[in-house]
């Protein structure tokens, strides 16, 4: 069902993570749509689901068994910023634009690493591939997680050519932020959100992403 698409104001579920088991999911706004862009809206205030350590461990105080340690599925509320979110069609990353909550001041740009996009009727899926890239409001940039890439293919998630070829779309990423093309360049740090858009008051149901 990739061709569906959703109208602005629809909800729909972003899933994201592993291909299976506990992951990470939100349920968004749709703001865009269309052959070159997806935008969905993330307000501060919503339940959402975590990917979580059984052995109740943050994520960075077991690096060595990030991904071998078991996980479990977790609830919880998404704070401290509102996010607009764009996934550029054929791009293997989204940028994710960041409000501070509250105020809604533009706080920046964070660009996921990811790959294996697909949809169905309500839910957006994408495979997260670790590696990140931080822009700030001033167009200063830089690499995010390069030790837990590392770390995917020490424990076996990635292969190192797996590893190199997420590296470079990094690259490519580089390459759009120093020419400032888009979705950098669409104005999306101006959006303004419809104020009839409610905050959901439930997570979203926990299944196996299939």
């Amino acid at each position: 069902m990739d061709d569906v698409r959703w109208r602005p104001g629809t909800r729909i579920t972003t899933r994201w993570g592993d291909v299976s088991g506990p992951h990470w999911a939100e349920t968004v706004t749709v703001v865009r749509d269309d052959p070159d862009v997806l935008a969905v809206w993330l307000a501060a205030g919503t339940p959402v689901l975590r990917k979580a350590r059984a052995d109740g461990l943050g994520r960075r105080e077991g690096l060595t068994t990030m991904f071998t340690a078991d996980a479990v599925q977790a609830v919880a509320t998404w704070t401290g910023y509102d996010v607009l979110r764009v996934w550029p069609v054929g791009r293997r990353w989204s940028v994710w634009t960041f409000f501070e909550e509250g105020t809604r001041s533009f706080a920046g740009w964070y660009v996921n690493l990811e790959s294996r996009h697909r949809r169905d009727a309500d839910t957006h899926y994408a495979w997260d591939d670790v590696l990140d890239v931080w822009v700030d409001p001033d167009r200063t940039h830089g690499r995010k997680d390069e030790d837990e890439l590392g770390q995917a293919v020490v424990q076996g998630r990635y292969t190192r050519a797996e590893a190199d070829a997420i590296t470079a779309v990094a690259d490519e990423v580089e390459t759009v932020i120093e020419a400032w093309g888009p979705p950098f360049c669409d104005g999306w740090e101006r959006f303004v959100p419809d104020p009839a858009w409610t905050v959901p008051d439930q997570p979203p149901p926990t299944v196996s992403i299939p």
